[in-house]
């Protein structure tokens, strides 16, 4: 038998669909649903005033006054007066997010460095560090480095809401563990969540890079105004995360679809993770960038690349890339449904005329044709959408409730 709690957590089947889920509840059980999705509307810029936000959230304006005014009392929300000089009568009131608001730390273990990023809920970037790993890394030293960013963070804001971690995977979102990242110095089943809540009394919530970097997108990014898209960083590794439904899709177990281990070429060339012909040997950035060098006899970045794409030799390997894609994208396309694809990491300087020619490839070979037309499009955070996806995951779980802000 279904208890309330789990009834709330699936989704309506109806025609409104995702519209469903938006709407908040009129009941005392749901106000901190309520309240996340009032400062998730507020934050993202989605609604800017009372008015907008019962029209959005169809709760009653008793129960919008009173968040908001909590909100005020707690110094999470300001109104400001919006001069309108052309317009007679009293100027709108707009509601924004006090400077003086709990921030958000988000923490980005990546290859070969691991960042922090300290922001407001807006995203805003108020500090930023980076610390290149040593050659001799392991599983403490890591931590070690972790606990470093976090430190110099909290000596500029301890007024945190929460941590957010976003980590090369795969990664056990529920027991918050690396589990067996390839070429990684060795590095396995280090439990980094429960190191870092034993040093730190913050919520701590932990996902994978391309998890986190799909949740950006989807809540300040590319896929704001989409509730079903894949997201690919095509990085070292080739990462992915699906929003469906307006949610992160994976299964019980936290774990995600893995586009970039989708078989391409079943006699192919080995994989890092032991199987043969895997998207990501071919169409990651590393394996294109070896390619490229090999070709022109160039030292230059993956980015210098992309901005020589006239070169006959650079554009021949480019549309490879585009081709390599488009098999694991249209198998995933056939599954999953979604209604466009983000590049994101390096995948970000990729020239818009390789978009435009993957984006009709995917709609002549898709298995649904006439029903609707899949978009290609870059990433809105360009390379930085790991370590923002990293202070996603603090943020996401505030605007479902799962956090409450501290006080």
């Amino acid at each position: 038998m279904m208890t309330e709690e789990m009834m709330h957590k699936v989704p309506k089947k109806d025609e409104k669909g995702e519209r469903m889920r938006k709407k908040g509840e009129n009941s005392r059980i749901s106000s901190k649903h309520n309240r996340g999705l009032i400062l998730k509307l507020i934050a993202t810029g989605q609604c800017h005033s009372r008015i907008e936000l019962a029209r959005e959230t169809e709760l009653t304006k008793m129960t919008i006054t009173n968040i908001i005014s909590e909100f005020r009392q707690q110094n999470i929300i300001v109104e400001a007066e919006e001069l309108q000089n052309d317009v007679r009568g009293r100027n709108p009131i707009t509601l924004e997010i006090n400077k003086k608001a709990p921030k958000v730390l988000g923490i980005l273990v990546d290859a070969t460095y691991c960042e922090a990023i300290l922001c407001d809920l807006k995203l805003h970037t108020i500090r930023r560090k980076r610390i290149n790993y040593a050659d001799d890394l392991n599983a403490e030293k890591l931590v070690e480095d972790v606990i470093e960013l976090i430190d110099a963070m909290i000596e500029v804001e301890a007024n945190l809401i929460g941590i957010g971690i976003a980590s090369i995977g795969p990664v056990n979102i529920n027991r918050g563990e690396i589990l067996n990242p390839s070429n990684f110095y060795g590095i396995k089943n280090v439990m980094l969540a429960d190191r870092l809540r034993q040093r730190y009394s913050y919520p701590i919530v932990m996902d994978s890079v391309a998890n986190s970097s799909a949740l950006v997108e989807a809540l300040f990014g590319a896929g704001k105004e989409e509730h079903d898209f894949i997201y690919l960083g095509l990085g070292d590794r080739i990462g992915s995360g699906v929003i469906s439904q307006g949610e992160l899709f994976r299964n019980s177990k936290g774990y995600a679809p893995e586009i970039g281990h989708v078989c391409i070429r079943p006699q192919g060339a080995l994989c890092t993770c032991g199987n043969r012909g895997c998207l990501q040997s071919y169409a990651s950035a590393q394996a294109v960038l070896k390619k490229l060098k090999t070709e022109t006899k160039k030292d230059l970045t993956f980015r210098e690349y992309c901005e020589m794409s006239s070169d006959e030799k650079v554009d021949k390997i480019l549309h490879q890339l585009m081709d390599d894609l488009l098999i694991a994208i249209v198998s995933s396309i056939n599954i999953l449904h979604p209604v466009s694809v983000i590049l994101g990491d390096q995948g970000t300087y990729i020239p818009q005329k390789y978009l435009k020619y993957l984006e009709n490839q995917i709609n002549t070979h898709k298995f649904v044709q006439g029903y609707t037309s899949i978009r290609v499009k870059h990433s809105s955070f360009r390379s930085d959408v790991t370590v923002f996806g990293a202070a996603c995951n603090v943020i996401m779980d505030l605007f479902t409730g799962e956090i409450e802000l501290p006080f």
